[in-house]
């Protein structure tokens, strides 16, 4: 069995990690052992795949390290994740098996059967859920972005660790660092280059639960001696609006990821924290996550706008016309997925190069002479809402997908108002004369999360039905 993580390792995280907010204490590491056995009485194996719709906490953190150790394959999810979404998500992936909070309701998610695994765990037998084989040592991370929304990629969880060891010595993290963990823990970046970064490097870790305010960030940090955090550029973006950006003195490193930062900001981050190390980073879920980082602190500021070279053993290429200095950045890396399950098509191996695999990001680069990264556009597929990287054109197939629509079209434009936001606009023809926006909308928000509610929702009725469905 390929497991890569040990007892004795999972037991010395515990005993780093700091819970901060309420309801997240240390009873899950004190009843680990329960926990484990808990979960093979309810048939968890080697290889066998389960749904984690938790929000960031110690219950989190215990379960994924127990799934692992274990051997079966942790499925972190969006907790906020409606009913159809989930049951979508597990009938895609062959999971059956979830666990979630025990305040959630079971009820929509029309389950065989359900009950608790702990004081403060539930867990429910999905149904119509063809499980599927995994190997042990497995991860699978979701993505919205590149491979649209019901997409699982999944992982050897050993190129997951390496990735964050990588991204760790780019960054300078160390044991004595004590690191922030506020962004939902389903995200790529939290899991990898955060959770499982402090596991292999032995740092305290101190888990926040979103929604992220500048006011309490700033007191977080304060009050409990942060010295490692990793913001979004939306985050960002509203701390300088509140005008605290000026950051205690005890944060020595501050990375942010995501979406292009406004080169404008990164002055000015410097300018207010002369001893801070600043870290812009670049990745994807695909690849494992982690890519590029520029350390910004010791670059020129006509390198602000990038986000550096490729992380060791992490090779870069455009894609289009030989020699051309724009294009796709295409990603070569030994940590990247090794297959990916999608809706509507077979698992799709990425293409190999020697021992590595190679990834298709979606987002225009251009890389200049010294071999540093700046980002140009996303794929025109792809979006930025709301902090979330979106595909307009899943969402299509998820609507279609629905009874009496014929078709469904998506498209955004600019919003008023800050952070460069995007209108959601979804124009759908259906064969339903009694389906107007109202119960469209109630059918969505069972399915969709919230960045991926349409802002303006058009519903026409196809009295001919001359339409097909997937037409764009």
């Amino acid at each position: 069995m390929n497991v890569v993580v040990d007892t004795q390792g999972v037991q010395a995280l515990f005993e780093r990690v700091l819970p901060m907010e309420a309801g997240s204490g240390r009873e899950p590491f004190e009843g680990f052992a329960t926990l484990c056995e808990g979960l093979q009485r309810l048939g968890v194996k080697p290889g066998r795949a389960v749904l984690v719709a938790l929000p960031n906490g110690t219950h989190f953190v215990a379960l994924v390290f127990a799934l692992l150790l274990l051997g079966a394959v942790p499925t972190p999810l969006p907790y906020s994740a409606p009913p159809g979404r989930i049951r979508r998500i597990a009938k895609l992936l062959g999971a059956d098996l979830l666990i979630l909070p025990c305040g959630a309701a079971i009820k929509a998610l029309d389950a065989r059967e359900a009950g608790r695994l702990s004081s403060e765990l539930q867990w429910a037998r999905l149904k119509d859920v063809v499980t599927l084989p995994y190997e042990p040592g497995e991860v699978v991370l979701l993505t919205s972005g590149t491979s649209g929304i019901f997409s699982g990629c999944v992982f050897d969880s050993a190129a997951l660790l390496l990735n964050a060891r990588r991204h760790a010595a780019s960054i300078g993290q160390s044991a004595a660092d004590r690191l922030l963990i506020n962004l939902p823990l389903f995200y790529s970046f939290a899991f990898v280059a955060q959770l499982l970064s402090s596991y292999v490097l032995g740092n305290e870790v101190v888990l926040a639960t979103p929604p992220f305010t500048p006011i309490h960030y700033h007191r977080t940090l304060l009050d409990l001696g942060i010295t490692l955090s990793s913001l979004t550029p939306v985050m960002v973006t509203a701390l300088c609006a509140a005008d605290l950006d000026g950051l205690p003195p005890s944060l020595r490193r501050l990375t942010i990821g995501g979406d292009a930062l406004a080169a404008n900001l990164v002055p000015r981050l410097l300018a207010r924290n002369p001893d801070l190390e600043l870290y812009l980073t670049y990745g994807l879920t695909q690849a494992g996550p982690r890519v590029a980082t520029l350390a910004a602190h010791l670059e020129p500021a006509g390198r602000h706008a990038s986000v550096g070279r490729p992380l060791p053993e992490v090779e870069v290429e455009l894609g289009g016309a030989p020699g051309a200095s724009e294009g796709e950045l295409l990603v070569v890396t030994d940590t990247a997925m090794q297959r990916r399950i999608r809706a509507g098509e077979a698992d799709r191996l990425p293409p190999l190069r020697g021992q590595k695999r190679l990834v298709a990001t979606g987002d225009h680069f251009h890389i200049d002479a010294d071999g540093y990264l700046f980002f140009r556009q996303r794929n025109p597929t792809f979006v930025m809402r709301r902090g979330e990287k979106l595909c307009p054109r899943s969402i299509c197939e998820i609507v279609e997908s629905l009874p009496g629509i014929v078709s469904a079209e998506a498209w955004v434009r600019p919003n008023a108002g800050p952070n460069d936001e995007v209108a959601l606009i979804l124009d759908v023809q259906s064969q339903d004369p009694d389906l107007n926006e109202r119960a469209l909308r109630q059918q969505l928000a069972g399915i969709l999360l919230r960045a991926e509610q349409p802002d303006r929702l058009d519903v026409t009725f196809a009295q001919h039905a001359i339409w097909q469905k997937g037409r764009r």
